[in-house]
């Protein structure tokens, strides 16, 4: 039994932060393991907490400023740094110190640990770090579009989170032009910080290198030397985040730590009955049920030495969907085959080109919706709608497979397209169809003044996707089926199709589209392959 303590400890302004601390003795020095976290209930389980098994470590957790039972204003990312490190010092004076710390989180989770390692502190030995990228703007948007599907939502729940202010969050807010000014809809005053995070689509804004745009959490994988353990999921808000965070990981960094990528979602580590139906038919993806106690498998092999069954240092981890079975690599790189499918006239996807053009009508006061965020926004994979389920979402459907597929790496789409209108947006959605069902593999956003910044209304432009890095195998009779259309609601803040910034204009406009088939196709990454190294 763990003896468990609760108590509050003091801000730099004194605001007082609940914590609990559960030792493994009554008495002694301990390994710790360091929890903050936003999501706490208000009541305590001091019994669930007692019974845990800690595996010899302290657990330290704490209620982030103005979450569960700790006083303060939540602001989300704004506090954690200062909150983190003052929790630091604050440990390092007490008795059951033994100089090894260990960071543990999710999502948020996460991301308060993100904040500090910069200052590299020597006496954290490992992080076992889920679900969360460094990057603030990707966070926030996706090649200039904001993830209201994401973002929006979600920080104006956790804004004033313990406090009783007005919280005016209707379904149509976060695709009501202009985005910008909507706190004062939902909170009946302005809030600036999260107004900023509306504001700054170019990623190359000065915004997203200052504190108040996350620069404190930007690369902070290589601005410390901790060993740390990565994980993300196929369908994770942050896959392709996370996969770039650990492509762009030094040699000397990466060499000590891993990355895990699972096949489910944003909560990817789910209790089995908590599953959606799509999930089921992946044997042994339950990272909890495969691999137990993997953050504890991982601190004890910095602690002690001990070896590391699952996963290898230096590697990724993954999971092919599909073909239920697990892999590991330096990295998740594209397949050695290329294989094309274009778009033709008759909404095909075929292996020849053919001239053709489909046209349609844009509004952005009535947009298309899709099921599921795929791998950009919450929601994951889901069953998709029938082909052509409206005028604006074009469908595109390849013959039977005739053979069975193994695809692995970063899936291209290219589209020559154009529009009546000075500037406007083009989203695809790569999906595959099996005994009837379809289910969404990738999906992507781009307008056509992101890169050039003049268009010229009729003209041809090309616009090209690279999607987040998937591994997935097909079976002989399953069809792919790339979904073209200009909106993605609620995961991707319409488009005006008016230029300049999207989140600040009054007024939208329809407008014709056009998909010119000609130049225009899928590129996947294959193999025939089937016996490749496997964890």
């Amino acid at each position: 039994m763990n003896t468990v303590t609760e108590f509050y400890l003091s801000a730099a302004d004194g605001v007082q932060l609940y914590t609990t601390l559960q030792l493994p003795e009554k008495e002694g020095k301990f390994p710790l393991i360091i929890i903050r976290t936003p999501y706490a209930q208000p009541e305590t389980d001091f019994q669930a907490l007692a019974e845990a098994d800690t595996h010899g470590y302290a657990i330290l957790t704490q209620h982030c400023r103005g979450t569960g039972r700790s006083e303060g204003i939540c602001r989300a990312y704004l506090d954690e740094r200062a909150d983190g490190l003052l929790l630091l010092e604050w440990i390092r004076q007490q008795p059951f110190y033994n100089s090894e710390l260990f960071l543990l989180g999710s999502s948020y989770l996460a991301s308060v640990h993100f904040s500090y390692l910069n200052t590299d502190p020597p006496d954290i030995k490992a992080a076992f770090l889920a679900v969360q990228d460094t990057e603030r703007y990707n966070i926030c948007f996706r090649k200039g579009f904001f993830k209201s599907g994401l973002h929006g939502s979600w920080v104006l729940r956790m804004h004033r989170k313990n406090q009783s202010v007005p919280r005016h969050i209707t379904e149509d807010l976060l695709k009501t032009h202009p985005l910008a000014g909507s706190t004062r809809k939902v909170f009946g005053e302005y809030v600036p910080y999260i107004e900023e995070s509306f504001s700054h689509p170019d990623p190359e804004d000065p915004y997203w290198s200052s504190s108040d745009g996350g620069g404190d959490y930007r690369d902070a994988c290589n601005r410390c030397n901790i060993p740390i353990l990565l994980v993300t999921s196929m369908y994770d808000i942050y896959t392709d985040g996370i996969f770039t965070m650990w492509q762009n990981l030094k040699p000397e960094r990466k060499k000590q730590c891993a990355l895990v990528v699972s096949p489910l979602d944003h909560a990817w580590n789910p209790l089995p009955e908590n599953l959606a139906p799509e999930y089921l038919q992946f044997r042994d993806g339950l990272l909890r049920e495969f691999c137990p106690d993997l953050e504890y498998q991982w601190f004890d092999h910095f602690r002690k030495g001990t070896d590391l069954p699952f996963i290898k240092k230096g590697e990724t981890t993954y999971y092919r969907l599909w073909d239920n079975s697990w892999h590991s690599t330096p990295e998740l790189q594209n397949a050695p085959e290329e294989k094309k499918y274009f778009l033709t006239p008759s909404r095909g996807l075929s292996e020849t080109s053919a001239e053709g053009k489909l046209t349609y009508v844009y509004d952005p006061a009535d947009p298309a919706s899709f099921e599921g965020g795929v791998c950009n926004n919450f929601g994951g994979m889901k069953y998709q709608s029938p082909p052509n389920s409206r005028q604006d979402i074009l469908s595109f459907l390849s013959a039977p497979l005739t053979e069975d597929m193994i695809c692995e790496g970063r899936i291209e789409v290219t589209l020559t397209c154009s529009s009546t209108a000075e500037d406007s947006c083009f989203y695809v959605r790569l999906s595959f169809e099996r005994e009837g069902k379809t289910l969404s593999l990738r999906d992507d956003i781009d307008s056509l003044c992101r890169k050039e910044k003049n268009y010229i209304p009729g003209s041809k432009r090309i616009l090209h996707y690279t999607f987040a890095p998937h591994a997935f195998k097909l079976f002989a009779g399953d069809r792919l089926r790339l979904d073209v259309s200009s909106s993605c609601v609620p995961y991707f803040y319409p488009h005006s199709n008016l230029k300049g910034l999207q989140t600040h204009q009054t007024a939208t406009i329809p407008c014709q589209n056009t998909i010119y088939t000609k130049g225009s196709f899928v590129k996947i990454h294959k193999k025939t392959d089937f016996f490749q190294k496997t964890t």
